[in-house]
């Protein structure tokens, strides 16, 4: 068992050690694992748009064809206190929503309106169901603390866009409304069951899973959204510390198939888009490192696709739209399919 560094604080999940790991490879130098250089980008060396540059009005055309039944299938998960929240200890992790006054002002008028405000406060923008912009992960090429030696999408670096008060390119407002097709994969009908912690997910298994589907297993386009279920969203407020322990997710060939396939997102039902822990000790979450890092693709976390298995809907119209907050590293949203 893992225990936690800081003294009283009780064993750490996999999620937990994930931020210390990354905190100790910033201080070493592990060039036969760092990638090769990425940038510029092939959208050009001023891009802060990746895969986003697929999005074309002919490609929102096409996916709106798909709707023949108008039904509209929530992803999104409600926020609320007791979903399982990510964060280093167990005293930062809260979501509070409060209600000043209850009411808040009023009455006013001869006709007695009152009204509510809400303030907000918790990691918002890496909790519940949200989505990454290509400011949420970088890499370190040095060895260690040089802000000019992170590098992220399209080979910008921390020095030269990253602060503690957000960053001057890659931050989420830069991800415009997105319209396009999305496919989605039941890896846990394949398997037949919910995947266990670490388990991988290969691209064969992919491929199976479309065809089993009534797919082909070349569907995916360029500019799709690429959705996988794995099943643990079962443990979702049910068991929060199994569902941030570990996670199944993508095998890293299996990131690279996808990133062949010119993807504009991909999503999932847990936290993360590769197994966790995965096969190597030395290697963490290579799909963050080559969706976002690398190649500009999207990533949404903590996905809900229960109406969509349920009703066997496993390609649709595809709607979702990120908070604009200036400089962040994501955005809480609300995505849906329509069908």
């Amino acid at each position: 068992m893992y225990r936690n560094p800081i003294e009283g604080h009780p064993p750490m999940s996999y999620r937990s050690l994930a931020i210390l790991f990354l905190f100790c490879v910033a201080t070493t130098q592990a060039n036969d694992y760092l990638p090769s250089k990425w940038w510029p980008s092939k959208w050009g060396a001023d891009d802060e748009r990746g895969a986003l540059n697929h999005l074309t009005p002919a490609k929102t055309l096409a996916a709106a064809a798909l709707i023949n039944t108008g039904v509209i299938y929530d992803m999104g998960r409600v926020f609320e206190e007791e979903m399982p929240l990510f964060s280093l200890t167990p005293k930062e992790r809260k979501f509070t929503l409060s209600v000043p006054g209850a009411p808040s002002w009023g009455p006013l008028g001869e006709n007695k309106l009152l009204w509510n405000e809400d303030y907000v406060s918790g990691h918002l923008t890496q909790d519940g169901t949200q989505f990454d912009a290509l400011s949420h992960m970088g890499t370190d090429l040095g060895p260690g603390g040089d802000l000019n030696k992170i590098r992220y999408y399209n080979g910008h670096t921390h020095a030269e866009i990253g602060s503690g008060r957000g960053f001057s390119k890659l931050g989420i407002e830069k991800v415009t409304p997105i319209f396009t097709r999305g496919i989605l994969v039941d890896i846990a009908a394949l398997r037949g069951r919910t995947l266990h912690c670490g388990e991988e997910i290969s691209a064969d298994d992919l491929k199976v899973a479309l065809i089993r589907q009534g797919l082909p297993e070349n569907v995916i386009e360029a500019g799709d959204a690429l959705f996988y279920h794995t099943g643990w969203g079962e443990y979702w407020k049910v068991d929060n510390d199994k569902f941030n322990g570990c996670a199944p997710g993508l095998s890293d060939s299996a990131g690279d198939w996808v990133v062949k396939q010119q993807v504009l997102l991909v999503g999932t039902d847990n936290w993360s888009v590769e197994a966790i822990p995965g096969p190597d000790p030395k290697i963490f979450a290579p799909n963050h490192q080559k969706f976002l890092v690398e190649n500009g693709i999207y990533i949404i976390e903590n996905l809900d696709f229960a109406p969509l298995i349920e009703a066997k809907v496993y390609e649709f119209a595809f709607v979702v739209g990120t908070i604009p907050l200036k400089g962040a590293t994501g955005s809480p949203v609300r995505p849906f399919a329509i069908r």
